[in-house]
């Protein structure tokens, strides 16, 4: 693996690169529009009345953990373009350690999320996220952390990227750091997928990334048997299920009303979740957290929009 003084855009100093929390790839730009209505069909002008940036994907998570008062870093690849400058700086003022991204020639991955007031959808663009590899990758910066947490969203549309992953794994196992994975769309690559999800120590997926992989709770919770793994199936306005040791707890759920909208929220709850879990709360609380948590940020356009939220856990 590559040695981090190699990676650009090193700033500020964090000691000896001790981490509460490395987020690995999809760190991403959101930029939010809102329409009247969906879907816009060919020859419809459709106009926005707002228009917001924000860090996306694996970085909500990165945000809503330091939110929450974690030391977090972020490995991953952008580009050489303005929204890879944009995207860095909203991370840089939000005290997230930024200097073990590579950036490269090329675009960001930017997700356009149009939201309306009973659903959204999304446009979006693969961009250099997708090539990160095992040499962008210090050793030395996932066995000085305490966990580290993978977004499989791009396991879903390239192979190459599942190695990079598995290999990081076997790394923080090899150091006894905490892996956290979510599963991502899960809409190609299943096998790869399953495969990563059994090297995790927890993983987070929403019911059809669920259905899609297992196809019910049941062959969830057998496929997790006696191994150890915790895998948290997130249930929107019906909590959570939380599967362990053959079992299944079911987290609090919150009220839904007044919501602007739910893109981040399953991000959101994974953040919450592994803040609990590494400030020695138990499972269970940590998924109650997590659904907490989550319905705050659904009462914001973007997760840049939540309060200091750290007292909450303490």
């Amino acid at each position: 693996m590559r040695l981090a003084g190699e990676l650009a855009l090193v700033r500020g100093s964090m000691g000896n690169n001790e981490f509460d929390l490395v987020i690995l790839s999809d760190c991403v730009l959101d930029i939010y529009y809102r329409v009247g209505e969906l879907p816009i069909k060919v020859g419809d002008i459709a106009v926005s009345d707002i228009i917001a940036l924000s860090p996306g994907g694996a970085c909500t998570t990165a945000l809503v953990t330091r939110k929450l008062g974690l030391n977090v870093a972020v490995i991953d690849k952008v580009g050489d373009d303005p929204f890879s400058d944009i995207l860095i700086k909203y991370l840089n003022d939000n005290g997230i350690h930024t200097g073990f991204i590579k950036r490269v020639h090329g675009f960001v991955t930017i997700s356009n999320n149009i939201i309306t007031n009973n659903g959204h959808a999304f446009m979006g663009y693969l961009g250099v996220g997708r090539e990160l590899t095992v040499d962008d990758i210090d050793e030395n910066i996932i066995k000085n952390s305490r966990a580290i947490y993978i977004n499989g969203f791009y396991a879903s549309f390239t192979v190459g990227i599942v190695n990079t992953f598995i290999e990081t794994i076997r790394t923080a196992h090899k150091h006894s750091v905490q892996v956290f994975l979510d599963v991502g769309p899960a809409i190609n690559n299943r096998d790869l997928i399953i495969s990563l999800i059994g090297l995790s120590n927890t993983v987070f997926m929403n019911e059809d990334e669920m259905k899609r992989l297992f196809g019910d709770l049941e062959n969830l919770t057998n496929f997790t048997g006696s191994t150890g793994i915790i895998a948290i199936v997130k249930l929107g306005s019906r909590g959570a299920a939380l599967v362990r040791n053959g079992k299944i707890k079911w987290c609090k759920s919150y009220d839904t009303s007044n919501i602007v909208t739910t893109i981040g929220a399953g991000d959101t709850f994974n953040a919450a979740y592994i803040t609990g879990i590494i400030r020695d709360l138990d499972p269970v609380e940590s998924c109650n957290l997590g659904n907490r948590i989550a319905f705050l940020r659904t009462q914001h356009l973007t997760p840049m929009e939540l309060p200091e939220i750290r007292e909450i856990i303490k």
